[in-house]
This record gives structure tokens, C-alpha cells and sequence, in this order.
């Protein structure tokens, strides 16, 4: 059977490839019937700006309500409001696209096979005269005959009936009357096709042939001429024979040449409203396995699917299906290219953040870490504390200004004495304040939407950063780190010491072989021990040949020996073409360390990453660090045995790691300091707000930045302005909140007093005005009532406490009983419930209850008590089969929380003769009561009873839904009787 999948593929395949015309497919698919067309679509993104023609004025006047709310385009001269968001537009576009694709895929299909000979036979009951007695040469006569044969398999097949008569020497019927189309039908009309003889024909006769095929009750007759008629009038011939035509005949050229030819059965195509199909230029098919002409025309029967090559010859035009079919694909490319241009307008297209293609491109793949960083780090994307509070900042002011005091010495002099005071300027109480890079004094103001954006793009930048890390972790690249270089040599130790690792490395290897390696130009690696083994003697080119024998050669290492790093070393500097050397080695080398260090300083200079596998030993550790800074390499660290934030501990760290984790570290640093400054501001903000009680505040310090020279235009100040006020009214549970997220502002207030730090780069006059900004701070925690060990303990108590057995039942009930989680009867039914109260009738001397109610609301509850209310529930509007489940849970917590008091309550042995295994006290209650009141009731009753009375409760109320669902479908099916009865006296009556 098909699967889903193949049967929707069918189906779309039938779609496109439906046996009928252009006009009548485009009728199902076209733009307009996918309400593609552009008038369709510019209701559904925007609306036209509305403007008028106003006589008083003299001119046009647009509206203006919507002016700066939705972005505009204009097109065809009109203007229009932009709704759609930038992800429906893209929809659009992607379903103008498909639709092309599928235009295209029709103009494919009707341009192929036999479509591109006969058009597309679009009726279910024709006949086809073929004429073959123009054919030039055999060849010419066997493809005439494979064309229509590929003309039965494709189209005739796919019809109700049809007839086949052949024009040559005299007129030759495949039937006598149409027949039905079947298999049978079908491979016989082939072979008799097949078994036609070349003869001349004439046009007589092929008139005829026409007339006979009409007699037949056709809706359509084909006719098939291939090659040219040599007749001299050959419109007087057809003209004259066929003067009533009854049905549409729908001419096909094969093969001509003759422009009177094709003129000729075009003419007899419009007389009798049929279609005109001319094919030129068809390749001759003749198979080389054929020898005798009989051999030939059966090679050409078998190859009826011969893809036909040729086209419409000069002269003849455009096929209008084609042209169709094309024009509506144009039509949908040019709206789609319209939508486009409106997108990239209005939403212009960011740049794609390269970290993204993270280890996607090769180029990437072959960075070290710090060229990576270069390339993709937080420098490199303006990041940087610095880079992002560049707009943000605005330095401090202040001058020194001459004041007269009283003299020391009054005997001396009566003059006042003139001293020099610091003065900051009035706006820097108003500002938090940091170090800039270069040593001076800013103030800052981060508002909120800026501090979104930045932590964003940090958000961003760091799970980049970790995902490389993760990258650099995974497969080959743990061991051996990432190999960048093309030629390249790889050393193992292979001494005594690796013997217990050495199956574990050569798996490694076997990765980087199939990860790196394979895409390196030449390779050669070596193991060394007291000796050393080379794979070749010199460099060799990577190819899977090569690549599957070094892999046989890493299996066949063994373990022992010493530890011969020089001869290794050696060998691979040796080497003209080594450009690396990747050296592995997991403890001290033969030779001294010095004299290993003094070849490599006497060899050209080539990186050499060494690989600290599972060594602790410092003075390796140190040789192998030293030897790799010396030589322009990485020094890479790897323990088995360990986890990594381990190895990171130690002196000497994997340095392509090292250089991202303190990346990563600078980042996290970079984003608190953003939030805890936006914390600051929001704090000096409600300072200043509350004190003044209005908004003015906030509009001062800009005046004051223009003084200090930082430039901006009136719009932008305006704009500034609004956010800054926006941001001062903050309210309680804001400022909560993002207190909690910067961390202890408070405790992380920039100064304090009796607690200053060494302030060394600031002036005593600034540092006493920036000590009394922090108490600013810290003044409004206090005033909030909350500091940040307060606002971790009301997060604490928020927090839901976890069921306990330790809780008594009766404290546990208290959020968990029925009543608490809104569970009863009558809570179920409360939200179609309708309190309806008795009216007293003295004439009556009774209450009495209006029956308006009563065809709606079916059921009434007495209230108990003596009242005279009544309550009337309509259940059709209550869900009670959620109630019933919800209602089940609760129960099902009650008996857990039943059997799990008991059973803990039991000593081990009585456990025992249950099983071990925790039983449902429900089920064995008898046995169980008579174990605890043996024990002495090591658990009070009343815990048992509280939860037994809740679970019979439980039960009771799930049979009180049920039977009110009873009741609720049996009132409903009276209720369709009764109509069905009312229905039927109806009917009698009449």
C-alpha cells in the first residue's frame, strides 16, 4: 500500500499533469484563484492612506491619524500602511515562490514527451489519422511511428475510447468504430501501428480518412501529417471535401518543410475551431544493435519513451498553452519580486552574524582560537563594557573656583584670604559614575532599552562562545586540539608509561583521521619509544587509499621502551615540507630538555603543539609549554581520568580553551557591571522622582550634557527625554525585580560611607559627591522595605513547599482538601448555577417559585436550613468529565498519601509479611488496623480518619457528576421525542 506521503505526491502530480487546457488548469491554479494576484494581496498586508481632493484648498490632503504608526510603501503612485509583520511578508513571498515552481513544473510537462508533438488531447473520445506517405526515408517513417506510439502511452491511454485510421494508399482502419481504452486496446493499436508499410498517400484520400472518423460520433479528430503534401492547392482539396464538419480537427505538423504545408492544416484547424501543432527537427533514433530493417522496427517499439528532441519550427509561433502558462509564472515572479522590495524597504536585512555558522565553514574550522576571537569576539562584535556604554556616557565636569576666607593669622592681616575649591557641577548628583579606560571621571545613564539589547547580544555572543568550546571538546579535537595546518607531522609516545592509554589514543587518531586529517594535503606520522617508527619517510598525499592504510598502521603500535623525543623531533624537522608537528608525550623525554630546545632553535622555524597527556609531572609540563611559546605553537593539556574544570586548575592550561573560558568570564563580567549600572540609574531615578514628585527632574541633565559639548539635536533630546521619565516612574515590583537580577545593589553600592575603598583617581571634592550618590541608593532599598537578603528570602517563601509526611494531615488539608482546591459538588456546578428565591403570595398564604426556568434549567437544590432558595443548575453547561478527572487526581494523592503514613508507620518485620513492597491500605484495612492497634497506634487516628473521610467525600461527589450526567442525557433524549412526536401530530393534523 502507498504511504501517506507517496499518496500526496500522486496527487499533486496528477494536479499538474491533468489532461487539459491552460485556461481551464489556470482557472483551478491561477494567481486568482490562490488570491495571489497583487490587488488580492495589498488587503491583506496594508490599507491605502487615505487622500482626498479638497476644492477650498486646491490640492490633495492625506490623513494624518496614522502618521508615524505604520511604515509605507509606495507603489503604482499610491501610498500604503504597512501591517503585516516581517514574517508574513516573507509568507507571501514563499508562496508566490511555490507557486512559480509549480508554473514552471506545468510548463515543463507540457513542453516534454508527447505534449511538445500533439498538445495535450483534452477530449475522452477521438480518433487519430495518421499520414505517413510524406515521409522522405525510412528513418523518417520508423520516428514518425515512435512519436505516435509515445502519443498512445502518454495521452490515449488516459481517455475513455479511440479509434487509429492510416491515409495512404487507400484509407486503412485500425477499427471499424471507436473502442474503449484498455491494456489489450491499447498494445494492439501499437503493433498494428508498427505493422504499417511506407506508401504515398494523397490528399484525397486523407480527406476521407476525415470524413470516416466523423461518422463516428467523435468530440475530437486528430490529424497526424508527417512531412509535406505536394498537392498545388492543397485549401481547395480539404475546402471542398470537408464542407460540414462536425466535430473539432485539431492538425498536427510532423516533419515540414513547406510553408504551404503548415499554412494549409493551420487553415483547417480554424475552420473547424480546432488547435495547430507543428514539431520540427527530431533527432533520428537507430540503435546499434539492430542489423536488418525488421530488427530496427522492433528496436523501435520497445523504445516507445524515446524523449523526443526538436520544437516548433520558424515561422510557426508561440503554443498558446505554453504561453499561458509562462505568462501567469512571469506574473507571480514579478509580484513576488514587488513584496521583496517592500520587505528589504521596510525590514532591512541584518547582516548574519558569522559565530552563527560556528564550525559550518571551512575557514572557520582552521582558526586557532585567538584568530577566532579576532575574527568573532566580543571586540570584534563592540561588546566590550566600554564599546557598550560608548553612546551612554558623558564625561564629568568640574572647575576651580577662587573663595575668600577668613586669614589664620588676624593679627597679620584683615584682608580675607583667597582659597581654591574644587566645584562639581549640579547635574553630577543626578548621575551614576564610573572610570573610563583612559583614567578620567564619566557619568553614566543606561536605560532600560539599551540594557535589553546589550544583555541580548551578550546572550548571544556566549552561547556562541560555549558552543565553539563545545566544538573544540568534542571528537578528535579534545585530544588533539583544532589542526590547521596542510602538511603536517604527527609524533605519539609510544614509551612503557603510555601502555595503559595507548588503545584509548589510537581511537583518537582513528578520529582525526576521519575528521581533519582527511581534508589535509600530506601527512605523515611516527611513533617513538627507545625507537622510533615512521609510517613513510616523508610527507604523503592524503587520499582514502592512504588514509585507510595509515589507519592499519595506528592499530598495529605497541607500547615500551623509553621516551626518544629528540630522534622524533628530528626526523620530522627534517623534512622540507612539514609545516607542523603535533607532538603527544605523557612524561619526561630521554634527553635534557635543553638540548632538545637547542635543535629546535637551529632548525627552521616550524609551530611545534605539544600535548600534555595525563602528566602532572611540572617539569614537563613546563618543557612542553616552553617548547611550543619558542616555536609559535599551542600547548594543549588532556587528563582522562579527571573532568576538565580539574585540568583547568592546574598551572599550565589547554590554551585554546583557556583563551575562550576567560572570553566567556570577561563577558559575564561585562554584563553584570551593564545591569548593576541600570540598577544604579533606575535607583537615582526614584530618589529624585519621589523627592520632587514630578517628571522635570529628568529633563534638567540633558541641558546640562549640551553644556559639556555632548551634541544632540532637538529630536533626539525630546525622544531622550520620554524614555528617561518612562524610566523614573518606576513601581515597586520593577524595581524588585530588577534589583534581583543585577545582584545586591545595595551591598554593591559604588562607595560607602565609613567603608571607602582606596580612591585614588578621584579628587576628595568628586568623591564625597559620589559617596553621597550611593547613599542616595541606599536610602531608596530602605524605603522600599526591601535590601537584597530581603528580597532572596521573599523569593524563598514564594516558593511552593514540597509535600512532606512529616506535616500533619490536618495542617497538609488545609491546601490540599477538597474544599481548599475548590473540588465539591458544588464548586463543579457553581459556574451554571442560578440562586432563585420564593416570593410570598398572601392571597395564597404560600411561597411561591416562578416556572420560567423550568424548560432550561431542569434541576433545583434545596438549600437546608429552613430558607426558602432554591438553586437551579443547568449541567449541559458544566464540563464534568474534567471535574471527574481533576476530582480522580485528588483522590488518587489522598490514598497515596494514605498508604505511604502506614506502611512508614510499620516496623520491618510486619513489612515483611506484606511483601516488602508498600500495599494499598484501602485493600487491607482490616489487617492493617488490627498491626497498629497491636503496636499501640504509632500514628494518631484522627490522621487516618481526615484522610478517609476526604476519599469518601471524593467518591461521593464523583457519583453525584455521574448521575449528573445521567440525568442530563436522558432529559435530552425526552427532549428529541417529544419534538419527534410534536413533528408527527403535525403531519396527521394535516
Amino acid at each position: 500500500m502507498c504511504s501517506d506521503g507517496e499518496r500526496r505526491d500522486a496527487t499533486k502530480d496528477h494536479d499538474l499533469n491533468t489532461l487539459i487546457s491552460s485556461a481551464q488548469w489556470l482557472s483551478h491554479y491561477g494567481l486568482k484563484q490562490s488570491k495571489l494576484t497583487l490587488s488580492q494581496i495589498l488587503p491583506t498586508i496594508s490599507f491605502k492612506h487615505s487622500e482626498d481632493y479638497v476644492h477650498s484648498l486646491g490640492k490633495s490632503v492625506s490623513s494624518l491619524y496614522s502618521c508615524g504608526m505604520f511604515p509605507q510603501f509606495t507603489i503604482y503612485g499610491a501610498v500604503y500602511n504597512i501591517t503585516a509583520s516581517q514574517h508574513e511578508l516573507e509568507k507571501v513571498c514563499t508562496r508566490l515562490e511555490r507557486t512559480a515552481n509549480q508554473y514552471q513544473q506545468r510548463l515543463n510537462w507540457l513542453t516534454t514527451g508527447s505534449r511538445q508533438l500533439f498538445g495535450v488531447i483534452q477530449e475522452k473520445r477521438v480518433t487519430v489519422i495518421v499520414d505517413l506517405g510524406s515521409c522522405p526515408s525510412i528513418e523518417h517513417h520508423q520516428q514518425a511511428k515512435r512519436a505516435l506510439s509515445l502519443v498512445i502511452c502518454e495521452q490515449v491511454s488516459q481517455i475513455d475510447s479511440f479509434n487509429i485510421i492510416h491515409s495512404g494508399g487507400h484509407v486503412n482502419a485500425w477499427r471499424e468504430r471507436v473502442v474503449d481504452t484498455s491494456e489489450e486496446n491499447l498494445q494492439s493499436a501499437t503493433d498494428w501501428l508498427w505493422a504499417l508499410q511506407p506508401e504515398a498517400s494523397c490528399l484525397i484520400n486523407t480527406a476521407s480518412a476525415l470524413l470516416k472518423a466523423m461518422e463516428d460520433m467523435n468530440e475530437a479528430v486528430y490529424l497526424f501529417a508527417a512531412g509535406d503534401f505536394w498537392d498545388e492547392d492543397i485549401k481547395d482539396v480539404l475546402g471542398n471535401w470537408l464542407v460540414d464538419i462536425v466535430c473539432p480537427v485539431h492538425t498536427i505538423s510532423f516533419n515540414a518543410k513547406a510553408e504551404k504545408t503548415m499554412l494549409a492544416l493551420k487553415h483547417l484547424s480554424f475552420l473547424s475551431a480546432g488547435r495547430f501543432h507543428a514539431f520540427a527537427e527530431i533527432s533520428i533514433f537507430v540503435d546499434e544493435l539492430c542489423d536488418s530493417s525488421l530488427d530496427k522496427e522492433r528496436c523501435g517499439a520497445s523504445e516507445v519513451r524515446t524523449e523526443l528532441l526538436g520544437g516548433v519550427p520558424t515561422g510557426c509561433g508561440v503554443r498558446e498553452d505554453v504561453y499561458l502558462v509562462w505568462s501567469e509564472k512571469r506574473q507571480a515572479l514579478q509580484i513576488r519580486d514587488q513584496i521583496q522590495a517592500i520587505l528589504i524597504e521596510l525590514f532591512p536585512p541584518e547582516p548574519k552574524s558569522e559565530p552563527d555558522q560556528l564550525c559550518s565553514c571551512t575557514s572557520e574550522c582552521s582558526l586557532s582560537s585567538g584568530q577566532w576571537l579576532e575574527l568573532f569576539g566580543l571586540k570584534a562584535q563592540k561588546l566590550t563594557l566600554y564599546d557598550a556604554l560608548a553612546s551612554c556616557v558623558f564625561h564629568h565636569s568640574d572647575g576651580v573656583v577662587d573663595i575668600k576666607t577668613t586669614p589664620a593669622d588676624k593679627s597679620l592681616q584683615s584682608d580675607a584670604v583667597t582659597c581654591r575649591k574644587l566645584i562639581n557641577a549640579k547635574y553630577c548628583s543626578q548621575f551614576v559614575h564610573m572610570r573610563w579606560k583612559d583614567g578620567s571621571v564619566v557619568h553614566v545613564y543606561v536605560t532600560a532599552e539599551e540594557c535589553r539589547q546589550y544583555e541580548e547580544k551578550m546572550h548571544q555572543a556566549l552561547v556562541v562562545l560555549q558552543r565553539r568550546i563545545d566544538w573544540l571538546r568534542s571528537g578528535s579535537r579534545e585530544l588533539f586540539g583544532n589542526i590547521q595546518e596542510d602538511q603536517l607531522y604527527l609524533l605519539l609516545d609510544t614509551s612503557e608509561s603510555m601502555r595503559r592509554h595507548l588503545p584509548w589514543v589510537k581511537g583518537k587518531v582513528h578520529q582525526l583521521i576521519e575528521e581533519q586529517l582527511c581534508q589535509k594535503q600530506r601527512v605523515n606520522m611516527l611513533g617513538f619509544g627507545t625507537n622510533v617508527t615512521l609510517w613513510r619517510d616523508t610527507l604523503t598525499e592524503v587520499s582514502p587509499e592512504s588514509l585507510a592504510n595509515a589507519l592499519d598502521w595506528i592499530d598495529q603500535l605497541t607500547a615500551g621502551g623509553s621516551t626518544n623525543t629528540l630522534d622524533a623531533l628530528t626526523l620530522a624537522l627534517a623534512d622540507e615540507g612539514t609545516q607542523a608537528v603535533y607532538l603527544l608525550m605523557d612524561g619526561r623525554p630521554d634527553q635534557h630538555a635543553k638540548d632538545i630546545l637547542k635543535l629546535v632553535r637551529r632548525r627552521t622555524p616550524v609551530p611545534i603543539h605539544t600535548i600534555s597527556f595525563n602528566c602532572d609531572d611540572h617539569k614537563v609540563n613546563s618543557f612542553l609549554h616552553e617548547l611550543s611559546q619558542q616555536t609559535g605553537g599551542r600547548f594543549l593539556s588532556y587528563f582522562t581520568d579527571v573532568g576538565d574544570d580539574y585540568a583547568f586548575q592546574r598551572p599550565y592550561e589547554n590554551e585554546d580553551l583557556q583563551i575562550l573560558q576567560t572570553e566567556m568570564e570577561e563577558g559575564r563580567r561585562d554584563l553584570e557591571s551593564i545591569i548593576r549600572l541600570r540598577a544604579e540609574c533606575v535607583l537615582l531615578d526614584t530618589f529624585h522622582h519621589r523627592k520632587s514628585g514630578t517628571t522635570q527632574r529628568q529633563m534638567k541633565p540633558f541641558c546640562y550634557v549640551k553644556q559639556c559639548s555632548f551634541q544632540r539635536n532637538q529630536g533626539e533630546q525630546q525622544f531622550d527625554q520620554l524614555k528617561s521619565a518612562r524610566c523614573a516612574a518606576q513601581t515597586k515590583s520593577s524595581l524588585l525585580r530588577l534589583l534581583s537580577s543585577s545582584g545586591s545593589v545595595g551591598a554593591r553600592a559604588p562607595l560607602h560611607r565609613g567603608k571607602v575603598p582606596d580612591q585614588g583617581w578621584l579628587l576628595p571634592e568628586s568623591l564625597e559627591l559620589f559617596q553621597t550618590n550611593a547613599d542616595k541608593q541606599i536610602q531608596v532599598l530602605h524605603r522600599l522595605g526591601e535590601t537584597s537578603n530581603e528580597i532572596r528570602k521573599k523569593k524563598q517563601k514564594q516558593t511552593k513547599p514540597k509535600e512532606s509526611l512529616d506535616m500533619s494531615t490536618a495542617e497538609w488539608l488545609k491546601a490540599n482538601s477538597l474544599v481548599a482546591k475548590k473540588l465539591t459538588i458544588s464548586d463543579a456546578v457553581a459556574p451554571a448555577a442560578i440562586a432563585h428565591d420564593a416570593i410570598y403570595v398572601p392571597m395564597l398564604e404560600k411561597h411561591v417559585y416562578s416556572k420560567v426556568f423550568d424548560e432550561v434549567l431542569h434541576l433545583a437544590h434545596i438549600n437546608k436550613g429552613g430558607t426558602q432558595r432554591l438553586t437551579l443548575i443547568n449541567p449541559l453547561s458544566v464540563d464534568l468529565e474534567d471535574y471527574k478527572s481533576r476530582l480522580s487526581k485528588a483522590l488518587r494523592a489522598f490514598e497515596r498519601r494514605l498508604d505511604l503514613i502506614v506502611w512508614r508507620a510499620l516496623p520491618q518485620e510486619e513489612k515483611d509479611k506484606f511483601g516488602g513492597e508498600p500495599v494499598a491500605f484501602r485493600e487491607r484495612r482490616g489487617v492493617q488496623l488490627e498491626v497498629l492497634e497491636r503496636l499501640g497506634w504509632p500514628i494518631a487516628q484522627e490522621e487516618l480518619s481526615e484522610l478517609e473521610e476526604q476519599i469518601h467525600l471524593g467518591h461521593g461527589f464523583l457519583q453525584q457528576a455521574s448521575d449528573l450526567q445521567d440525568v442530563t442525557r436522558q432529559a435530552a433524549r425526552d427532549a428529541r421525542a417529544a419534538v419527534s412526536i410534536s413533528v408527527h401530530g403535525d403531519v396527521c393534523g394535516h
